[in-house]
């Protein structure tokens, strides 16, 4: 027996394992045609198909030549199935076992509809292009639409049943835009796993996609968001099993060292409407200290300049670092992080020069596209990561102009020990577990790298935010004096860049933070998506800057889910679930705010401020006992908080905006916190 695979992309194997590779396009093409057409094919037709720029005999010679290499490659698989010396034999499938016939049999049998899905794993021949010949590419065509058509009836048949699970539901919409039945039921299964946030953006997909199809969304769907929507009301006390649940996890969370954690890997669906690439770190195999330096900042320079060129989906570097030093198999990260390519490679510092080395993989079969290797004087070691990007962007997107490349390669300076220092900061803000000792550690290289060259308008800007995140800590003994050491750095940064989109997504959060300028800081980051549509922590800042500035709370919401698709596993994500908290908090959804709040808990136990909105949200819903257990250990983190204090600060912070809706809010939250002892 002779496994063939024609699904997706070729493969066929012998009894013995061993892979069997045909001569060439034509013998895929030709064995294609005789493993998919149930009629017998005559042979003056398939070669007419095969060779349309060739006359009849040449035609039919080139066929006997190909079927004279098929049977070299398998054997005597074909067998005749008529005397008619104008007909080809069919292929035997007693011989061979070829996905094509096992998925069509089960394709069109009801109960057999896993199966089905099971072998349909792409397009038939996905990998063969062979446009200057009509009309194969017009056979192909036809086939592919074929079995999508009857891989697509598999899975409604499966979402009916009670085989139904997210994953064939995703397939199907991916399969079928616009599949109301698709959408509707991931909606209705994110609203009854409680996260309300997720059905609604849901919802969002599906209209795009019905859109984009030239109808509007069904009226089926709309009153099923609506029914979802009317249930957003403040959750009733909890039962006395899970109150004492919760206080056990407050009572576990308040025992949780410094640490931050990442969230658990999950497979995605893979972005399918343009280039998705995660940059792994690079591995240091240098001999000598300085290397492990050097193979930081490659990876966050390779990564920043493929996040800057248009039309690409880039990983944040923050979840592509969880896997530093992991041996995993690239197949399961690509899952993992959604995306179709990794790029991963190694970089050698010995005796004044560099060596790296980097490979452009397949994410779905670990195999490689491209790989090449430079070799170059250390301190020409930032022109490897022009080579590099532009080696890649040839290969994902050949349209990109010369100046949209040369804005993504655009320098941070070009003096590299002032670079080092950079990425040696940035090194001690993403790998140290305990946050503020990296708060602490991440000060003394930015201001070496100053000291080299005052105008790095790039490690102001990361100063300023550190000084911003220092104070909300509350672990630092000068929090006045460090605000205004964040705004001094902040005007400098943006004086020397305005249009950097690092620097304006840094500033903007100190200029939310430690100067109260919420119209300021929305409209930078406003800037720096539209440069920087990638940078997952200036969507999640935009979504909160949008939510103090009175927008919908929904669209905040969708920025922050955004953020978190892009980079999934990052170490900022407790902030970014602590900002959605207050997101649900301004919907009146008080469960949701709650288990926002545990997820950005879980995650650092040692913020105070997921803390603050923890209390808030068990306060609102009336989970007294839990509302204090919560409070009691806010004030071990924070001891100075009060209701009180609370309050002003919101006034002084809102300035304008808070007459009106927004004080009756914090006076309601005033009151929760000095019933739960705050």
């Amino acid at each position: 027996m002779i496994d063939v695979r024609l699904l997706g992309s070729f493969e066929a194997r012998q009894d013995d394992g061993q892979r069997i590779r045909p001569p060439g396009r034509r013998s895929l093409a030709l064995l294609a045609c005789l493993a998919v057409e149930d009629r017998p094919w005559r042979r003056t037709d398939l070669a007419a198909l095969l060779w349309p720029d060739r006359g009849p005999e040449q035609a039919r010679g080139s066929l006997r030549q190909e079927l004279l290499r098929l049977r070299t490659a398998f054997g005597p698989v074909l067998q005749s199935s008529t005397p008619d010396p104008g007909v080809l034999p069919q292929l035997d499938r007693e011989r061979l076992d070829v996905d094509v016939f096992r998925f069509l049999a089960a394709a069109a049998d009801p109960a057999r509809a896993i199966e089905g899905i099971a072998l349909y794993r792409g397009e038939l021949l996905e990998n063969l292009r062979w446009p200057e010949h009509r009309s194969i590419t017009d056979w192909l065509t036809r086939w592919r639409a074929h079995m999508r058509t009857a891989a697509i009836l598999c899975l409604r048949r499966l979402l009916a049943r009670a085989e139904a699970s997210e994953p064939i539901a995703l397939r199907l919409a991916e399969l079928l835009p616009g599949c109301e039945e698709a959408h509707a039921w991931l909606i209705r299964h994110h609203a009854e796993a409680g996260d309300v946030s997720r059905a609604i953006e849901g919802y969002h997909v599906y209209a795009q996609a019905a859109r984009a199809a030239g109808r509007e969304p069904g009226a089926a769907i709309e009153a099923l968001l609506a029914r979802l929507l009317a249930k957003r009301r403040p959750s009733r006390p909890a039962p006395s099993r899970a109150a004492s649940s919760t206080g056990e996890w407050i009572a576990r969370m308040s025992h949780r060292a410094d640490e931050v954690t990442v969230p658990a890997p999950r497979p995605l669906a893979v972005v399918s409407d343009r280039p998705s690439i995660v940059v792994l770190p690079f591995s240091d195999l240098s001999p000598e200290a300085g290397g492990a330096l050097l193979t930081d900042g490659l990876t966050e320079e390779a990564t920043n300049a493929l996040a800057r060129m248009p039309g690409f989906f880039v990983t944040s570097r923050h979840s592509a670092m969880a896997y530093k030093g992991v041996a995993a198999d690239v197949r399961g990260i690509a899952a993992e992080l959604g995306v179709r390519y990794i790029m991963e490679g190694s970089l050698e510092h010995r005796a004044g020069r560099v060596r790296v080395n980097a490979r452009l993989i397949d994410g779905s079969t670990g195999l490689h596209i491209w790989a090449d290797r430079h070799e170059l004087a250390a301190r020409e070691v930032l022109d490897v990561r022009d080579e590099i990007v532009q080696a890649i962007a040839a290969r994902l997107q050949p349209s990109l102009v010369a100046s949209e490349i040369g804005f993504a390669l655009r320098r941070p300076t070009e003096q590299l020990d002032a670079w080092g220092w950079m990425q040696r900061a940035l090194g001690a803000l993403l790998h140290l577990d305990q946050r503020r000792e990296a708060l602490t550690r991440a000060v003394h290289p930015l201001q070496q790298a100053l000291e080299l060259d005052p105008a790095y308008a790039m490690a102001h800007a990361l100063l300023s935010a550190v000084y911003t995140w220092r104070t909300l800590s509350y672990a630092f003994a000068d929090p006045d004096g460090e605000r205004k050491l964040a705004r001094r750095h902040a005007q400098t940064a943006l004086r020397l860049e305005p249009d950097n989109p690092f620097v304006l997504v840094h500033c903007a959060e100190t200029a939310i933070y430690s100067a109260a300028r919420i119209d300021d800081a929305r409209a930078m980051l406003e800037v720096a998506v539209n440069r920087n549509p990638n940078d997952a922590h200036c969507l999640a800042m935009l979504g909160n800057a949008r939510r103090f500035a009175g927008d919908d709370a929904r669209t905040s919401l969708a920025l922050m889910e955004q953020a978190m698709r892009l980079s999934p596993r990052d170490p900022r994500s407790f902030v970014w679930l602590h900002f959605a908290s207050w997101c649900h908090w301004k919907a009146g959804e008080f469960g949701e705010m709650e288990a926002t709040s545990r997820r950005s808990v879980d995650l650092y136990p040692a913020y105070p401020h997921s803390w603050i909105a923890l209390t808030c949200a068990l306060g609102l819903q009336d989970k007294a006992t839990e509302a204090k257990q919560a409070a009691k250990n806010l004030h071990r983190l924070h001891p100075k908080f009060g209701a009180t204090n609370f309050y002003h600060t919101a006034r002084r912070f809102y300035g304008h905006r808070f007459p009106g809706a927004v004080s009756a809010e914090y006076r309601q939250l005033r009151g929760v916190l000095v019933r739960a002892g705050r």
